[in-house]
């Protein structure tokens, strides 16, 4: 009897620490109180599409909970090449119904782009909520190439993000700096009415320095993000 209750304790401990156990898909540890995610910083976001330059705006912290993070951009459509106005008054519709945003994206009679939305930032990494408002991880800054962060979305669908590089040395330019990054790349869900892929790099100190989106079309959209305050 005395083996049968150790027996079962074991098991039960074990099943215990299986639960507890962080999943590297879906949480981050770390710590919340950073430089980075302080409320009312604002870092700078630089548009290029087709590797032309088109315009920049600011992306602003209104919120931390714990490490989640909301951030809100604003943009005056009105700014952009007619082509790109264009493209983005047909897009950006498309986004919002597919990821559910609802009024967190909006476009003002005006063209004044509002965007609010939230990740959570933490001292280990990054980790988002656009599949479903599942949460997903982005990237951790200590995992090495070939670590893959894997979701599966209301379709069924198994989607991956991957470290496909990390630079280990400063090269990456950051306004005066060159730092180092980690390269995360990911396909688009097969359903998705605007992207193919997306790319990003992150900072271990400045955080997501870089996005890129290739789009349905072949076209691509890049964002350099500049966190001015850290």
């Amino acid at each position: 009897m005395r083996q049968l209750f150790l027996v079962l304790w074991i098991f039960a401990a074990g099943v215990f620490a299986s639960c507890s156990k962080d999943d590297p898909n879906t949480e981050l540890s770390g710590d919340t109180d950073i430089a980075l995610t302080k409320v009312d910083s604002v870092s700078g976001v630089y548009l290029t599409y087709n590797n032309t330059y088109i315009s920049s705006t600011d992306m602003k912290v209104v919120s931390n909970v714990k490490g989640d993070v909301t951030y809100e951009v604003k943009m005056d459509l009105n700014t952009l090449t007619p082509e790109l106005k264009a493209k983005a008054i047909e897009l950006f519709p498309k986004l919002r119904d597919y990821h559910g945003l609802g009024t967190d994206l909006k476009i003002t009679p005006d063209l004044k782009l509002e965007f609010r939305f939230k990740l959570k930032i933490t001292s280990e990494g990054y980790l988002d909520y656009f599949t479903d408002g599942k949460p997903w991880v982005m990237a951790r800054y200590g995992d090495g190439v070939g670590t893959k962060y894997t979701i599966k979305n209301k379709n069924g669908e198994t989607l991956t993000r991957a470290i496909t590089e990390k630079t280990g040395k400063d090269e990456w330019p950051l306004g005066f700096y060159l730092i180092k990054t980690s390269l995360i790349e990911q396909e688009a869900p097969s359903d998705h009415p605007v992207f193919e892929r997306i790319s990003y790099r992150v900072n271990h100190r400045f955080g997501l320095v870089y996005v890129e989106f290739l789009l349905k079309d072949g076209s691509k959209v890049k964002f350099n993000i500049i966190a001015f305050f850290v």
